[in-house]
Protein backbone atom coordinates (compact mmCIF):
# COMPACT_ATOMS: atom_id res chain seq x y z
CA UNK A 1 0.00 0.00 0.00
CA UNK A 2 1.32 3.02 -0.72
CA UNK A 3 -0.30 7.07 0.18
CA UNK A 4 0.57 10.20 -1.17
CA UNK A 5 -1.01 13.85 -0.30
CA UNK A 6 -1.51 15.66 -4.30
CA UNK A 7 -1.90 19.11 -4.99
CA UNK A 8 -3.32 20.68 -8.23
CA UNK A 9 -3.76 23.67 -9.20
CA UNK A 10 -6.98 25.16 -10.38
CA UNK A 11 -6.93 24.24 -14.22
CA UNK A 12 -4.86 21.39 -14.31
CA UNK A 13 -6.11 18.22 -16.14
CA UNK A 14 -4.91 14.93 -14.70
CA UNK A 15 -5.56 13.30 -18.22
CA UNK A 16 -7.93 10.11 -18.70
CA UNK A 17 -5.80 6.80 -17.64
CA UNK A 18 -5.36 3.46 -16.01
CA UNK A 19 -3.12 1.48 -13.91
CA UNK A 20 -2.91 -1.83 -12.80
CA UNK A 21 -3.86 -1.36 -9.05
CA UNK A 22 -6.33 -0.17 -6.88
CA UNK A 23 -6.82 3.87 -5.65
CA UNK A 24 -8.80 5.39 -3.09
CA UNK A 25 -8.69 8.59 -2.34
CA UNK A 26 -10.29 11.71 -0.45
CA UNK A 27 -10.20 15.19 -1.10
CA UNK A 28 -9.02 17.34 1.56
CA UNK A 29 -9.06 20.81 -0.12
CA UNK A 30 -11.20 22.42 -3.14
CA UNK A 31 -13.07 20.51 -5.99
CA UNK A 32 -13.17 19.22 -9.29
CA UNK A 33 -14.61 17.43 -12.23
CA UNK A 34 -13.87 13.75 -11.83
CA UNK A 35 -14.50 11.18 -14.52
CA UNK A 36 -14.68 7.16 -14.62
CA UNK A 37 -16.07 5.13 -17.08
CA UNK A 38 -16.96 8.43 -19.25
CA UNK A 39 -19.19 9.89 -16.45
CA UNK A 40 -18.66 13.00 -15.48
CA UNK A 41 -18.67 13.97 -11.37
CA UNK A 42 -18.40 17.06 -9.31
CA UNK A 43 -16.19 16.03 -6.00
CA UNK A 44 -15.82 18.84 -3.26
CA UNK A 45 -14.04 18.76 -0.16
CA UNK A 46 -14.69 15.82 1.99
CA UNK A 47 -15.91 13.22 -0.90
CA UNK A 48 -14.05 10.34 -1.45
CA UNK A 49 -14.13 7.95 -4.66
CA UNK A 50 -12.95 4.53 -5.52
CA UNK A 51 -10.84 3.35 -8.61
CA UNK A 52 -10.79 -0.15 -9.76
CA UNK A 53 -7.72 -1.90 -11.55
CA UNK A 54 -7.72 -0.71 -15.05
CA UNK A 55 -10.88 1.36 -15.07
CA UNK A 56 -10.30 4.82 -17.13
CA UNK A 57 -10.52 7.83 -14.94
CA UNK A 58 -9.16 11.56 -15.05
CA UNK A 59 -9.73 14.78 -13.73
CA UNK A 60 -9.48 18.77 -13.98
CA UNK A 61 -9.12 20.85 -10.70
CA UNK A 62 -12.16 23.20 -10.92
CA UNK A 63 -10.18 25.41 -7.97
CA UNK A 64 -6.80 24.57 -6.06
CA UNK A 65 -6.99 20.79 -4.72
CA UNK A 66 -5.37 18.90 -2.13
CA UNK A 67 -5.80 15.23 -2.44
CA UNK A 68 -4.96 11.98 0.20
CA UNK A 69 -4.55 9.09 -2.33
CA UNK A 70 -3.70 5.56 -1.45
CA UNK A 71 -2.78 2.63 -3.77
CA UNK A 72 -3.07 -0.66 -3.64
CA UNK A 73 -1.04 -3.85 -5.45
CA UNK A 74 1.17 -3.20 -8.30
CA UNK A 75 2.84 -0.16 -8.54
CA UNK A 76 4.12 1.43 -11.62
CA UNK A 77 4.73 5.26 -11.48
CA UNK A 78 5.08 5.54 -15.41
Amino acid sequence: MMGVEVTFEKGAVGEVHVHPHEQVSYILSGSFEYEVNGQKYILHKGDNYYVAPNEPHGAIALEDVVVDSWRHGIYDPV
